[in-house]
């Protein structure tokens, strides 16, 4: 079975790398061995959402008094990915071609333990709720997840990290998603540094095709 189940994988690769950009639903549909079955709603949630053509998102930092503040927006168009902290200046990074519910580097499950808690009323429209755990690397969360009930994806996520801070730099994240390919424009990237002059915060970037220096955050 666990041959099999690699082939279909690298059919199904082979095939989102043809029409790699597109603006599909690349969830395999497939439960692969490892999953865990209560979360196979999530996990395909999981999957449209990740795989698909271009979307953006913001995560920020649910404070003690509800708040929210601000954190990261990211935006993920065709093969790159976009990201700017605290709005500092916009980096991209390549975008993995496929992204499934197993942990590319454990190989074990990201989610675990699943379970509905009804539907729920969005700014997006009737979403179902779930709680879960998550798990990667060496991170772990209790998470919420919103999933839409028209498109099959993530609408939103809160995560309380088990360790006080995981994957932030505080404890608790919220994550809102945005399928608006108006909203997902490619933003102006700064050139490479050069050089970088440490001596006097903040540093400074000098890029030697620019007359201007840039302030790096």
């Amino acid at each position: 079975m666990r041959v099999i189940a690699a082939i279909v994988f690298c059919l199904i690769l082979t095939k989102v790398a043809t029409v790699y950009g597109a603006e599909d639903s690349r969830s395999s549909h497939l439960s692969f061995n490892g999953e865990d079955k209560s979360c196979y709603a999530v996990n395909r949630a999981y999957e449209n959402t990740h795989n698909s053509g271009r979307y953006s998102f913001t995560v920020s930092e649910l404070q003690e008094d509800g708040h929210l503040r601000p954190y990261m927006e990211a935006r993920v168009i065709d093969n790159v990915h976009y990201t700017r902290i605290e709005n500092g200046v916009w980096d991209e990074d390549k975008r993995l071609p496929i992204r499934t519910a197993l942990d590319a580097h454990s190989g074990l499950p990201i989610f675990t333990s699943c379970k509905e808690l009804g539907e729920s009323q969005t700014e997006e429209g009737l979403a179902f709720h779930y709680s879960a755990y998550w798990r990667r690397n060496e991170q772990s969360a209790a998470i919420e997840i919103w999933i839409s009930k028209t498109s099959g994806k993530f609408i939103k996520t809160i995560m309380r990290y088990d360790q006080g801070a995981g994957e932030m730099l505080f404890p608790v994240a919220v994550q809102i998603m945005d399928y608006d390919r108006a909203h997902a424009m490619k933003p102006t990237v700064p050139p490479a540094c050069w050089t970088l002059d440490l001596e006097t915060p903040p540093a400074i970037c000098i890029d030697l095709t620019s007359p201007s220096p840039i302030t790096a955050h």
